[in-house]
């Protein structure tokens, strides 16, 4: 995906922390960066916290960390076009300004592609302090008469798919689903 203003470009199964995400037309650049961004540690706190107090109520933490870092998303960052939009006004964002994720997160609101990012990097930190052993990737695509959408693919480490994607209200497996997706979440392979 390259770089861009210094930053490499997250993209479908690049890393997300330290990078920089470019959205379809003329949007932010999404700084996701934990050394630079309070927001983002505070926020995986929690997730340790809210983890913690799974794994000693005596569920299982494989079993409940998908949903908790959905839920946890959800919380954190509402669906909020309008406070999008307040954000870019308040910090003066342009198109192709860079922007950091916990701003979103400071400011309780963001899009499809501020809740998948977050999603992505909790998913992503976990992996690297051990606590889950699957992938973490960033989707996107556009669907004629409906636009654009980003949302989070997690592939366990026994191979299955799921698909996280709070803007839609939707998590559950790709290749078994419990309830029909509002969005068609397969990459241009598998259809």
């Amino acid at each position: 995906y390259g770089s861009f203003k210094g930053r490499k470009i997250i993209g479908r199964d690049s890393p997300i922390n330290t990078g920089v995400y470019i959205g379809a037309g003329g949007r932010e650049a999404i700084v996701v960066d934990d050394e630079k961004d309070e927001e983002l540690n505070k926020t995986y706190e929690d997730l340790e916290l809210i983890m913690k107090g799974v794994s000693e109520s005596g569920g299982r933490y494989k079993g409940h960390v998908l949903k908790e870092v959905f839920n946890l998303t959800q919380q954190k960052l509402p669906y909020d076009l309008d406070t999008v939009n307040k954000i870019y006004a308040k910090y003066k964002v342009s198109p192709d300004d860079k922007i950091r994720l916990g701003i979103y997160i400071h400011e309780h609101g963001g899009v499809c592609r501020h809740q998948a990012l977050l999603v992505a990097y909790l998913l992503e930190r976990l992996a690297s302090n051990g606590k889950v052993r699957g992938k973490v990737s960033i989707d996107r695509n556009t669907i004629k008469g409906m636009g654009g959408h980003a949302w989070v693919r997690y592939t366990n480490s026994e191979g299955k798919v799921f698909i996280i994607d709070p803007a839609q209200n939707y998590i559950d497996s790709l290749d078994n689903p419990k309830k029909k997706p509002t969005w068609n979440y397969n990459r241009p392979e598998e259809k």
